[in-house]
C-alpha cells in the first residue's frame, strides 16, 4: 500500500476547536472551500469531484480520493500538536464531511467549515524528535501529498512490524551519508592499487551542495575528495556518466575521486576508485561506530527487538 502525508498548518482556516476535534477523532482532512471559478461562495464547497474545484485544489483531492479508494498508511501532522497521528486507511473508506467553523486568517470567523475528512484507523502517536530522520524526507509541499520515500516506515511502526535493517532500507539521502563515513575508516585507505587518504572533512554538506558530486571533502593527507553515489550498475549509463564526471575533478592527481554504484569488485578507471556500495555498507555496519549509526539511523523505524 502507498504512504501518504498530511499536513494541518496554522494556514488551514478553522478555529480551535475544529482543530481539536480533528486531533482527538484521529482525522486527516482538507479544506478548499472555494468553488471551481475560484470563487467562495455562501457554503463551503463540499463536492468529492475533482471537476468541481479549481486546479490549485485538485493535486490535494486528486491524492485524498486515491487514499480513500485504494487505503494506504497516513502520518500526519495538526497544528499546534507536537506529536504525529500515524495510522490506517481501509480500501473503500468513506470520505465524510466534518462540520466546523472558520478561524481568522481569512475574515470569515465564525462562518460554517466544512471539511473533507478520512478516520484514521490503527493509530499510533510519536512526537516528531522520534520521527525526525523519516520526516526529513517528508514532502515539502502540499495538504495530502503521496510519500514514496517513507518505503514501509509508517506501515512498520502502524503494524508494529519486525524488520531486519539493510541496506535496501536506507533512504538515498542516508546511503550518500553511509558511504561518506565509509571514506572516514582505515578500510578504505586499503582498497585498490592506488594508495588514497581517507576523508577528514566534509567541506559541504552531503547530496545537495553540489551538481557534479554528492560528497566534497578533505582528506587527513590535505588532498580535496569528490565522489558520487548511485545504485546503477557499474555498466550502466548512469554509471558511465558519473565516472566521465568525476574524471573532470582530475586535476593531475591532486584529487581523490571516488564512486560508489553497484559492482562485485573495487575497481580502478583512471583516476576514479569504484567502490561496490553494498559492500561498504556491510564493512561500515559491522564496525562499532557503524552498528551505533544503524540503531540510530534505521533501527528504531524497523522496530527490530
Amino acid at each position: 500500500m502507498e504512504t501518504f502525508f498530511a499536513r494541518h498548518t496554522i494556514a488551514l482556516d478553522i478555529d480551535k476547536m475544529t482543530r481539536e476535534k480533528l486531533w482527538e477523532e484521529r482525522r486527516i482532512a482538507i479544506h478548499f472551500p472555494h468553488h471551481k471559478d475560484g470563487k467562495l461562495r455562501g457554503r463551503d464547497n463540499r463536492s468529492l469531484k475533482l471537476s468541481d474545484y479549481p486546479d490549485s485544489a485538485r493535486r490535494a483531492m486528486r491524492a485524498l480520493l486515491a487514499l480513500a479508494k485504494s487505503g494506504g498508511y497516513v502520518c500526519a501532522e495538526h497544528h499546534p500538536q507536537q506529536e504525529c497521528l500515524l495510522g490506517y486507511v481501509r480500501p473503500n473508506t468513506k470520505i465524510q464531511i466534518l462540520r466546523g467553523r472558520w478561524g481568522t486568517v481569512n475574515g470569515c470567523e465564525d462562518r460554517k467549515a466544512f471539511l473533507k475528512s478520512i478516520k484514521l484507523e490503527k493509530v499510533k502517536i510519536m512526537h516528531r524528535c522520534d520521527l525526525a530522520l523519516v520526516l526529513v524526507g517528508r514532502p515539502r509541499q502540499g495538504t495530502i501529498m503521496r510519500w514514496p520515500s517513507a518505503k514501509d516506515s509508517i506501515e512498520n511502526i502502524v503494524e508494529g512490524k519486525r524488520t531486519k535493517p539493510s541496506f535496501d532500507r536506507l533512504s538515498p539521502d542516508q546511503q550518500e551519508i553511509m558511504c561518506s563515513e565509509f571514506l572516514r575508516c582505515e578500510k578504505f585507505e586499503q582498497t585498490g592499487q592506488i594508495p588514497y587518504s581517507r576523508l577528514a572533512h566534509l567541506l559541504l554538506p552531503v547530496g545537495r551542495s553540489m551538481r557534479d558530486v554528492d560528497i566534497c571533502g578533505v582528506t587527513t593527507s590535505g588532498k580535496n575528495m569528490f565522489a558520487q553515489v548511485t545504485f546503477h550498475e557499474i555498466g550502466s549509463k548512469e554509471a558511465k556518466s558519473k565516472i566521465a564526471t568525476l574524471a573532470n575533478y582530475e586535476s593531475d592527481g591532486r584529487n581523490v575521486l571516488v564512486l560508489f554504484c553497484d559492482c562485485k569488485d573495487i575497481i580502478q578507471e583512471g583516476s576514479v576508485r569504484i567502490i561496490p556500495i553494498r559492500w561498504a555498507y556491510e564493512y561500515f555496519v559491522s564496525t562499532p561506530i557503524g552498528q551505533k549509526w544503524l540503531e540510530k539511523a534505521v533501527l528504531p523505524l524497523c522496530f527490530v527487538g
